[in-house]
């Protein structure tokens, strides 16, 4: 979890939780963590956390996701969307979506992100925990391992010219490389 770091004087106000979840239908599943954003006036994105390359990976695209809507060139109108443009890398929605939840288990990282940098996420995590009988999993298994090599290099369009340049070590760095681009392509 990261909370309140400091952005050019901005206060972070930011939540990662990470685990297992079974969702049975996607649309209940994005319903009920709307609800529960509402309720807190919070944006909550739940993303496949075998797609993340680390902590790093989802605060990047959270920094560049409230930039881009503060200075007025996100490409959605909802926060949470924007946050997984940037996570993805991707321009398109839908081709974004596809790092989202699906139907069944479920290795998930939801990011809370309060805007204002006011409240306290603890009581917000709390009840995404209960309410969605996510599975906690310390922060560390979001981190790149061996295991999520071929997801990430298919996912992110990562080549063996790229790999070979830089080594299988900086993988994570190329994913960060494809969350800076999305400013360059929009």
């Amino acid at each position: 979890m990261f909370n309140q770091d400091r952005e050019k004087g901005r206060v972070l106000n930011c939540k990662i939780i990470t685990g297992k979840v079974r969702v049975s239908n996607v649309t209940e599943f994005l319903s009920l963590l709307k609800s529960i954003a509402h309720k807190y006036a919070v944006t909550i994105q739940a993303m496949d956390a075998e797609l993340i390359a680390g902590e790093a990976h989802i605060k990047s695209a959270v920094i560049k996701a409230i930039r881009a809507v503060a200075s007025k060139r996100n490409i959605t109108n909802d926060l949470g969307l924007e946050i997984l443009l940037y996570a993805a890398g991707k321009r398109q929605i839908e081709r974004a979506f596809a790092m989202g939840v699906t139907e069944g288990e479920n290795k998930v990282a939801l990011v809370i992100v309060d805007a204002t940098a006011e409240k306290d996420l603890a009581v917000v995590v709390e009840e995404v925990k209960r309410e969605t009988k996510l599975e906690e999993a310390p922060i560390r298994e979001l981190d790149y391992i061996e295991a999520k090599k071929e997801k990430l290099e298919k996912f992110f369009n990562i080549t063996d010219a790229e790999i070979n340049a830089v080594g299988e070590k900086k993988l994570k760095m190329l994913v960060l490389e494809r969350v800076a681009l999305l400013d360059v392509l929009k």
